[in-house]
């Protein structure tokens, strides 16, 4: 089997393991720092065995501003995304992240100067117009502060990756504990960690232990293989899949504005990670 097809099935299995997200955390039923203590305290302990099945040299707890900067977003990140998911509905929140790789171009314009070629600006205007049809749905409805969260968590996402590719030659993964670990002391003040009950304690275990970290382990060594624009191309079938399994379990329905911007946002998205594949293919040949 050649590497590349290693790469998709890599990041496709991860991808499919991460689309089942919203989905249990749905199930848990939980309040959302109850469930961020946990998600962030397993978070550090996984990394940390991680780390040492890898016997890493870094240090665990890095304090440089790059870490801190990479630590912080992760928080936001982290916490944005859970109260999204509790607030609003799955399909509202994953159609609003998955345009994160055009925010990042954005921000790697503004911070990195990288200037993003005429066709993504083309991108990133279609997707703000999918995005705000999204919003326009949920306008005068509670869910509409969850669509907001789910915004700032885009944002932070897409700056992490972004401050992370400015110290590429670094290894990043240790700042993760240290935002796992924050995450957690916050949610234990703002939560009860305890109230957990039931089922709920099976999901949350199987989120924090098995989904997660195998998601982005696949999804961390898939994309080694393959053009990132093809990564791009398989993170779209979680937004497509993760409301899918809301709506077969919990029948969640989306609504028809999140069905109408969505489909703009992920077919722009898809077009536009088409057209850099085709362009890489063309500059190889």
């Amino acid at each position: 089997m050649s590497e590349y097809i290693k790469g998709i099935l890599l990041t496709s299995v991860g991808v499919l393991i991460l689309s089942i997200d919203g989905l249990l955390i749905r199930l848990i039923a939980a309040d959302a720092f109850d469930l961020l203590f946990w998600r962030g305290l397993l978070m550090s302990v996984t990394i940390a065995v991680v780390l040492m099945l890898q016997k890493s040299t870094s240090s665990w707890l890095p304090v440089d501003a790059a870490s801190l900067r990479s630590s912080f977003f992760m928080v936001v990140c982290t916490i944005t995304f859970v109260m999204a998911i509790n607030l609003s509905s799955v399909a509202n929140v994953l159609v609003i992240i998955s345009s994160q790789p055009l925010f990042a171009a954005v921000l790697g314009w503004v911070f990195l100067r990288e200037m993003p070629q005429p066709v993504t600006w083309v991108a990133i205007g279609l997707s703000m117009l999918g995005i705000g049809w999204v919003l326009s749905g949920s306008w005068s409805e509670p869910n509409f502060t969850g669509d907001l969260l789910a915004l700032v968590c885009c944002i932070a996402l897409a700056a992490k990756f972004v401050n992370d590719r400015a110290v590429s030659h670094r290894d990043m993964t240790p700042a993760l504990i240290s935002a796992g670990l924050v995450t957690a002391l916050v949610s234990f003040f703002a939560g009860s960690p305890m109230a957990l009950s039931g089922d709920a304690w099976w999901y949350m275990v199987a989120l924090c232990l098995l989904v997660s970290p195998l998601a982005f382990a696949f999804i961390t060594i898939g994309p080694m293989r393959i053009p990132a624009a093809e990564v791009g191309m398989l993170m779209l079938l979680e937004t497509a899949l993760g409301p899918l399994w809301v709506w077969l379990i919990l029948s969640e329905e989306p609504s028809s504005t999140a069905l109408q911007g969505g489909s703009l946002v992920i077919g722009t998205l898809l077009l536009h990670s088409l057209y850099q594949w085709r362009r890489n293919r063309l500059q190889v040949a």
